[in-house]
C-alpha cells in the first residue's frame, strides 16, 4: 500500500490536518473557486474530496456533486457531515488514476496539494488526462497546491509545531531527485510517547511545469494564479493555482 492508503495516517493527523478553522475557510474558498472557473450551475467533481470540505457547501448551494477519495476514514466523515446537513453528494471510494466519466463534469476541483502522490510521473499524467476526458468541452479544472517556488523560499530541513491538542509534530524534509520530489518524515509525540511516525513523499511542481503537464494532458488553455482570489503568481504567493480549460 502507498502511504496515503493507510487510514491510521489520516486518523491520527486528522485533528491538525482538518481543524474546524480549515473546514470553515472552505466555505469562503469555494466561492472563490466558482468565481475563478466562471461556474454558476452544473455537475462538479471534487477529486480527493477528503472529509467533504468543498463537496458539502457546493451541494448546499445546489450543485450536483461527486466526491471521490481513496481513504475510507475520510469518506465516512464526509458522509456523516452530509447526512447531518441533509445534503446529497455522490461519494465514491476510488483511486484517482482509475476514476473517469467521459464528458460528464462542468468543473473538477483538486485542492490542498492532493496531487503528485504517485511515485511514477506517468501515473500523475494519467490523472490529468482522465480529468480532461471527464470534463465536457470547455469545462474547467481548478488545481491548488504549494508551488516549488514557494517551497524553495521557505524550506527548512526540520520543523516542529504544537498542535491544538497539545501534541508535538516534528517534521523532517529532504529534497530529492533534483527538486522534483520532497521526502517527509513526520513524528507525532504526546509527552514522551510516540503516537505515530510516517514517511511519505510527493512531487513538487513549478508553475511552468504544472502548466506544461496540463497542456500535455490535453487541456486547451491554462491560467496560473497565486491565490484563489485570482492574484498573480509571484514571490508573495502562498499557493499555486491553475485553472485549465478542457480541450
Amino acid at each position: 500500500m502507498d502511504w496515503f492508503e493507510h487510514d491510521d495516517f489520516w486518523e491520527l493527523t486528522y485533528p491538525f490536518m482538518f481543524p474546524v478553522t480549515r473546514i470553515e475557510k472552505a466555505e469562503k474558498d469555494v466561492l472563490s473557486v466558482l468565481h475563478l472557473s466562471g461556474m454558476e450551475t452544473g455537475h462538479i467533481l471534487d477529486l480527493c474530496c477528503g472529509p467533504g470540505r468543498f463537496s458539502i457547501p457546493l451541494a448546499r448551494m445546489g450543485f450536483r456533486v461527486t466526491g471521490v477519495d481513496t481513504t475510507g476514514f475520510l469518506l465516512d466523515i464526509a458522509k456523516n457531515r452530509a447526512s447531518l446537513e441533509n445534503v446529497e453528494v455522490e461519494w465514491i471510494k476510488e483511486d484517482m488514476r482509475k476514476f473517469l466519466r467521459s464528458g460528464f463534469y462542468d468543473l473538477v476541483m483538486n485542492m490542498f496539494t492532493s496531487f503528485g502522490y504517485f511515485q511514477n510521473h506517468s501515473d500523475n499524467m494519467i490523472v490529468l488526462a482522465n480529468v480532461n476526458k471527464s470534463l465536457r468541452q470547455g469545462g474547467k479544472f481548478v488545481i491548488e497546491m504549494m508551488g516549488k517556488e514557494t517551497l524553495a523560499s521557505i524550506f527548512h530541513p526540520v520543523t516542529d509545531e504544537e498542535t491544538d491538542e497539545g501534541l508535538l509534530l516534528v517534521q523532517r524534509h529532504r529534497i530529492d531527485d533534483g527538486w522534483n520530489r520532497i521526502e517527509n518524515d513526520w513524528l507525532l509525540i504526546d509527552n514522551d510517547r510516540v503516537l505515530g511516525r510516517w514517511k511519505f513523499s510527493h512531487w513538487v511542481y513549478s508553475a511552468t511545469e504544472l502548466k506544461n503537464m496540463l497542456l500535455e494532458a490535453g487541456f486547451s488553455n491554462v491560467e496560473i494564479y497565486g491565490n484563489l482570489e485570482g492574484g498573480p503568481y509571484d514571490s508573495e504567493s502562498g499557493r499555486l493555482i491553475a485553472v485549465a480549460t478542457a480541450g
